[in-house]
């Protein structure tokens, strides 16, 4: 066995009434809270801004292509529900699908309250995954839907004090009219899907029922939502569907500009994480050097020895750099068996909620990809050794003189 390493283990041998014992324990505990501390909260960042993301791109499309409105016109404007465009932009490889919708100002009234809505009419079959999900009561239709069919959120069925199977009367404008007309349509379901500022007015329908609104023929919608496989291209097919396919007369809206406060909030997740993270890098890099430097302290005279008899000062710097690994080591073997088994309890059971009115979520979502699993861990591992190569040097400095005086 490598000499430097049998004398680290030596060192490594609790020895009663030293004082480096308890505090070589401390500074293992440090690293492993520092390292837990860590784990958990790249995974409640990383969770948090993975659940909402999803939610937002299930609940909206991530582009909208929409015509340009007449001015002071809450009216929008009619565009081809079927066109040469739509087919070769539903042939981009990066989009999933495309589907046309028709959205349409309106007026929901109960007995007793009056609420302003927008009327989303959809193809109920094709987009059925995520409301459907989402359903606290009533049933989604298997099929397009009945034209008398509706769907409202949680927030309006409490304040309105809407039930399912009850006609409610929705009111709207019509153009060319100065008096709103009156359709009567029949809660079918109620949902909640978290995103209570985005739902709390939503009333969606069958998209052949908004047409009957708007006195539109079947081949005429409001726009068309297209769904990316991946969110990161939004940029680039838009400049793709500008140049190959988008007509001049059309406009893409995003879903970033779609809700801006929403993903401007997410980004202050990451700085809070760094604060984290450098908070506790530093913690347990003062807790190893400290309890380096104790032991340092201690086998003073012993290092005077070793270098009386011709030890190196590369072979005494080995010496303490394996102390060190073993500190280290176990210190973070312990942080992610307790980190982990913390993220896993969460993931499982969710026991830790969240006001949904405030985060859009009902419980503290975590997620750790392996990438950042292993690059946290590595990260750690190396400023950790690093930052020890400081007081191991010391080592090598002492005078064999004052070592072998020192008491």
């Amino acid at each position: 066995m490598d000499l430097s390493r049998l004398i680290a283990q030596r060192f490594a041998q609790p020895q009663a009434g030293r004082f480096s014992t308890p505090v070589m324990w401390i500074a293992k505990a440090t690293v492993a809270l520092s390292l837990a501390v860590m784990l958990i909260s790249i995974s409640v960042v990383i969770g948090f801004k993975t659940a909402i993301t999803q939610k937002m791109e299930h609940f909206s499309a991530h582009i909208q292509l929409l015509a340009f409105a007449r001015e002071n016109s809450d009216e929008t404007m009619p565009i081809a529900r079927n066109a040469p465009w739509i087919n070769g932009i539903a042939h981009i490889p990066e989009v999933e699908h495309i589907q046309p919708f028709v959205t349409k100002p309106a007026i929901l009234k109960s007995e007793s309250e009056l609420e302003g809505v927008l009327l989303k009419g959809i193809d109920l079959k094709k987009q059925s995954s995520f409301f459907k999900n989402s359903l606290v009561e009533g049933t989604w239709p298997t099929g397009s839907g009945d034209e008398r069919d509706a769907f409202v959120s949680a927030f309006l069925a409490n304040r309105l004090g809407l039930k399912v199977g009850q006609t409610i009367p929705i009111y709207y404008l019509k153009s060319g009219r100065k008096t709103p007309l009156r359709k009567g349509v029949r809660l079918k379901g109620i949902f909640n899907t978290g995103l209570n500022e985005m739902d709390r007015a939503l009333v969606l329908m069958p998209i052949g029922t908004l047409q009957e609104l708007y006195g539109w023929d079947t081949n005429q919608v409001s726009g068309h939502e297209v769904f990316l496989k991946d969110m990161n291209k939004i940029e680039a097919v838009i400049d793709l569907m500008r140049t190959e396919w988008l007509p001049a007369d059309l406009y893409p809206s995003t879903i970033y500009e779609r809700y801006p406060d929403v993903f401007q909030w997410l980004p202050t997740l990451d700085q809070n994480t760094r604060i984290i993270l450098f908070l506790m890098t530093l913690v347990s890099l003062l807790a190893m050097v400290s309890t380096l430097l104790i032991l340092i302290l201690e086998k003073t005279q012993a290092i005077g020895v070793l270098k009386a008899l011709g030890m190196s000062h590369a072979s005494l710097l080995r010496i303490f750099w394996f102390r060190s690994l073993g500190i280290l080591g176990q210190g973070m073997v312990l942080g992610n068996l307790v980190g982990g088994v913390l993220i896993l309890i969460q993931s499982v059971w969710k026991l830790l909620p969240l006001d949904p009115e405030q985060y859009y979520l009902d419980h503290v979502p975590v997620h750790l990809p392996l990438v950042a699993y292993l690059a946290l861990n590595v990260g750690v591992f190396v400023v950790g050794m690093l930052a020890m190569l400081f007081p191991a040097a010391y080592a090598g400095r002492i005078s064999v003189i004052k070592a072998l005086k020192f008491t």
